[in-house]
């Protein structure tokens, strides 16, 4: 009997190598394609600033190249934001759509974001006193974290790319997805909260929401055993 092919679009900074035990582990129950994205893994950043729409096209791209027949999509994070650009627009392509963190809404900017922009300028002269100079490098980590950002770990291209991707929210259209939908969360996860979780479920119609207790962001890093859990039990069609 064949295996189930399964398809896994890591999340940003994420790449073959990092669900590399993820694979090891479902290998034996699927035929498993993990691609690295632009910027990520072994893959270099394009030469132009791409957005979703350019991500889910370089996924088409190396999915023609493999003998693929309605396979299973994964999607973490930001790439759980290409997976389903991709349910919507290619949905006869999949037989069925898995998302775990997907980054699919985006909000303008948060007050302490606001803040951050405000102080980081004036910032650097205050911690060019001599009296503050030597806590500079801490007092910097501790700005950085009031907007929990990837930004700040960007630069060139990738920095424009990231600029643009959150910038669009596919929460307008995301109830266009029309495939069997599994949406796993970290009940933790701190990155992209659950109730954005539950409010995928909302808007894809039968979406079956799953949420793995005491989780955080990485599940597949993390709580591997009970995510490929719920995951097996998805493409077995016993949801």
């Amino acid at each position: 009997m064949l295996k189930p092919q399964l398809i896994i679009l890591p999340g940003w900074e994420g790449s073959k190598k990092t669900w590399a035990n993820f694979i090891d582990l479902a290998k034996n129950d699927f035929e498993v394609y993990c691609f690295d994205l632009p910027c990520f893994g072994e893959e270099p950043c394009p030469n132009q600033v791409w957005g979703i729409a350019e991500y889910a096209e370089f996924a088409k791209r190396k999915m023609a190249e493999l003998p693929l027949e309605k396979p299973i999509l994964l999607g973490h994070s930001f790439g759980g934001a290409v997976a389903a650009y991709l349910a919507i627009n290619d949905t006869a392509k999949f037989s069925r759509l898995i998302l775990s963190g997907a980054a699919i809404f985006r909000q303008p900017d948060s007050l302490k974001k606001k803040i951050f922009i405000a102080l980081a300028k004036p910032g650097k002269a205050i911690l060019a006193w001599p009296i503050l100079n030597k806590f500079s490098d801490l007092t910097k980590k501790a700005l950085y974290r009031l907007i929990n950002s990837d930004y700040n770990r960007t630069f060139g291209m990738k920095r424009e790319i990231y600029k643009k991707v959150i910038s669009q929210d596919l929460g307008p259209v995301i109830n266009k997805i029309n495939l069997p939908t599994l949406v796993i969360w970290g009940e933790r996860d701190s990155y992209v909260p659950l109730k954005a979780g539950r409010k995928i479920v909302e808007l894809i119609p039968g979406a079956k929401l799953e949420i793995i207790k005491n989780g955080g962001h990485g599940l597949h890093l993390k709580r591997l055993d009970q995510f490929y859990g719920e995951i097996k039990k998805f493409a077995e069609n016993r949801l």
